[in-house]
């Protein structure tokens, strides 16, 4: 079991660390440094061993519907068709965001 928890958080930080190296340009850390700074929960500058294994823990529970410490293929499976409702509201969301109003010029003034 513990096996399988180290495998899936390093398959989660590989993930996570993927976009963070692609960036190209001005502010190519940010990225990186807002993932560590999320990582770094008691804020010490230092990534733990536990605050490392917190967040596909968490994952991993999350998936685990009915707590009993092990997921099943229907749990798995329900589990990823809830994150990819979850992504298309979110990019529905994004994409149904209406543009700032244009301002319009200042009035010409009244004599």
């Amino acid at each position: 079991m513990m096996k399988k928890i180290l495998l899936l958080s390093a398959a989660v930080l590989a993930f996570q660390a993927l976009p963070a190296h692609a960036q190209e340009g001005p502010g190519k850390g940010d990225r990186a440094t807002k993932m560590f700074e999320k990582q770094d929960a008691n804020g010490d500058g230092l990534i733990s061993e536990e605050e490392f294994l917190a967040r596909p823990r968490a994952h991993f529970a999350k998936m685990d519907a009915d707590k009993d410490g092990s997921i099943t293929k229907e749990e798995s499976a329900a589990a990823f068709a809830a994150m990819k409702e979850k992504r298309k509201e979110h990019y529905q969301k994004k994409d149904s965001v209406a543009p700032a109003p244009e301002v319009a010029p200042p009035a010409a003034p009244v004599e």
